[in-house]
């Protein structure tokens, strides 16, 4: 075959541009196949991340932020409402375009091969490598196949790993004109809001005045996520931040959660949302797909040296991931589990509960957007009484 590379990508977003950046720079040949035209088109998230993407990424992030989040207000289904944060910035709103194209850049300076529109047609292992069919290269040839091709990965599916246990179905819009906070997010919780998971507003801007909004639902709900899409716009809880609103663009998209048991193969690695390396908790994927495509490209860049690509020799790759992030997106899918089977007055109820000075000033204070596990013993050591809330949740 003409075309033969140590580590062939299939997808180009944060996590697939993260590896090839990696491996490119210790000198080894990389190929990423990215089925659409343009890096970071269309946009496909809320764009909320932490400062360790940033720490992870090495980029200069005052070009990629284009606001700063200090807090939340969590609205129940019948707007009660608790407010945390408010002191310190929390979390960082991004210009997913741009960060995307930045890391590809950073790939390519590094003497990465990007393909564009190019879509992976079907692969195979043949011996002791991989061979591809590309859908306007042709044929193509590697040692090692990285799979970081989204929710609907064709490599996952190609080489029969575990699918997700659940997607969530989304929608997204990007308006102008809104009523916010521009430190605050609002979140809506809710069966007529948003049944399975959430609602959400964004600021983009210092001054509120323009937003990425959105929601999420589960598979299985009766109506359709347009349906709640525009539900959401002409809620009376909502609408006083949605009145003079005009939308510029809708996207959705479906977000899939619960990891695969192995996230390897011999000569075949999952990351980033084709191993549904997503917080069940938020549904954001950003952070937890870069440190996994950390670990992996660690381990890619090893077996390389080595000349090795077994199972036993990729099986490094699962450890580090469940060592650093596996277990919290565990704990993520256990509260998954209680969340979704709650109905509108339980979590009224709750909300309610949590209107506590005490509480608050704890959430403030270690709430963490990628680690919302840590805060459950600080909640409780500071208020045991939610030892019995958290009893009857489970319940």
């Amino acid at each position: 075959m003409e075309n033969k590379y140590d580590v062939s990508i299939i997808g180009g977003g944060p996590s697939g541009a993260f590896i090839a950046e990696k491996i490119a720079s210790e000198g080894y040949n990389v190929s990423v196949f990215e089925k659409k035209d343009t890096i970071g088109e269309p946009i496909k998230c809320a764009g909320l991340v932490s400062t360790r993407v940033f720490e992870i990424c090495n980029i200069n992030k005052e070009k990629i932020i284009q606001n700063k989040i200090t807090g939340a207000n969590i609205h129940s289904p019948y707007d009660n409402c608790i407010r945390i944060g408010g002191d310190r910035v929390h979390a960082f709103v991004i210009d997913r375009k741009k960060f995307d194209q930045t890391l590809i850049k950073k790939a390519m300076d590094q003497g990465a091969k990007i393909h564009l529109e190019n879509e992976l047609i079907s692969a195979k292992k043949i011996r002791e490598h991989i061979e591809l069919k590309i859908s306007k290269i042709g044929k193509h040839k590697c040692n090692l196949l990285i799979g970081a091709d989204g929710p609907k990965s064709i490599v996952r599916r190609t080489f029969s790993f575990q699918e997700p246990k659940e997607f969530l179905i989304g929608i997204g819009a990007e308006i102008e004109n809104s009523n916010l906070n521009s430190n605050f997010v609002e979140i809506f919780i809710g069966e007529k809001i948003a049944p399975g998971f959430f609602a959400w507003m964004i600021p983009t801007n210092n001054n509120g005045t323009r937003a990425r909004i959105g929601l999420c639902i589960k598979s299985n709900t009766k109506k359709n996520v347009k349906y709640y899409f525009n539900n959401f716009i002409k809620n009376k809880i909502t609408s006083k931040y949605l009145k003079n609103i005009k939308i510029n663009n809708i996207i959705g998209g479906i977000i899939p959660l619960g990891p695969p048991k192995k996230l390897y193969k011999s000569n075949v690695m999952l990351v980033g949302d084709a191993a549904s390396q997503v917080k069940p908790t938020s549904g954001g994927g950003i952070y937890t797909g870069l440190l996994s495509a950390n670990f992996c490209s660690k381990v890619a860049i090893e077996s390389i040296e080595k000349n090795k690509f077994t199972k036993d020799n990729l099986k490094k790759y699962q450890k580090l991931y469940i060592k650093n992030i596996g277990g919290e997106i565990s704990k993520g899918m256990k509260f998954r589990k209680i969340f979704k089977h709650l109905k509108d007055n339980q979590m009224d109820y709750y909300i309610k509960k949590f209107q506590n000075k005490k509480i608050i000033e704890i959430i403030s204070k270690y709430g963490d957007i990628d680690y919302p596990s840590k805060l459950v013993p600080k909640l409780i050591k500071k208020s045991p009484s939610l030892l019995k809330t958290a009893t009857n949740l489970i319940k």
